[in-house]
């Protein structure tokens, strides 16, 4: 990739002192700080290639709406433009940049910062980062595994419209992993992360102390 390119450029430059000290005319410069000449050189090409990589990297950006860039797998371009929205508080963005980092698109794979945004998106109430957060927790990638916050996130979603979580909360039930009473508080400490309290789960079990 070209931006690759011209910032391994810029990195020889900065690392090897390689930059040329050529004076007017063709020849080099006399002086009795050749030290201050190759400095001279070296700060002005290290700021011309950074000059050129920024103007590559924006040229990337072909589209300008995030979804349809990362739904024609522009990746380079959805990353770019969702990174700046989740940045802004855009809760969905927020989501879409903890995929890429999930997935390792355009970016290096990085469980810690693709936790991090779901994170960010799935506490302000997003149910596909609640089901992606979820994910991680249910399957202990980049996290310790610990089924009872999967069930948590997982119910979250649910009540808010994610019906792809509904699957993951029926085989938890069945696995015997937790038991009835702690599905129960699962579904009361979900009530957290639900914003519309018309989703929130009412129980009107009598038996609900906290095992």
């Amino acid at each position: 990739m070209e931006i690759v390119h011209y910032f391994s450029m810029i990195r020889g430059v900065a690392q090897s002192g390689s930059a040329p000290a050529w004076g007017v005319g063709g020849r080099r410069f006399k002086s009795s700080r050749p030290d201050q000449i190759k400095f001279f050189f070296n700060k002005n090409i290290l700021c011309f290639l950074t000059l050129i990589a920024c103007i590559q990297l924006s040229a990337c950006v072909t589209e300008t709406d995030p979804k349809k860039a990362f739904n024609n797998g522009d990746y380079i371009s959805s990353f770019i433009l969702f990174r700046e929205l989740a940045e802004n508080g855009d809760v969905e963005s927020q989501n879409y940049l903890g995929i890429h980092y999930s997935l390792g698109l355009s970016v290096e794979r990085d469980n810690e910062k693709a936790y991090e945004w779901y994170e960010k998106a799935a506490r302000a109430g997003d149910p596909n980062a609640q089901r992606n957060i979820a994910d991680m927790f249910n399957y202990g990638r980049g996290v310790k595994k610990d089924t009872y916050r999967a069930f948590v996130w997982y119910f979250a979603a649910y009540q808010q419209g994610n019906e792809n979580a509904k699957p993951q909360l029926d085989a938890i039930a069945a696995s015997g992993h937790l038991s009835p009473n702690q599905q129960l508080h699962a579904k009361i400490d979900s009530n957290n992360f639900i914003i519309d309290k018309k989703n929130h789960f009412i129980s009107y079990d009598t038996y609900i102390k906290k095992e």
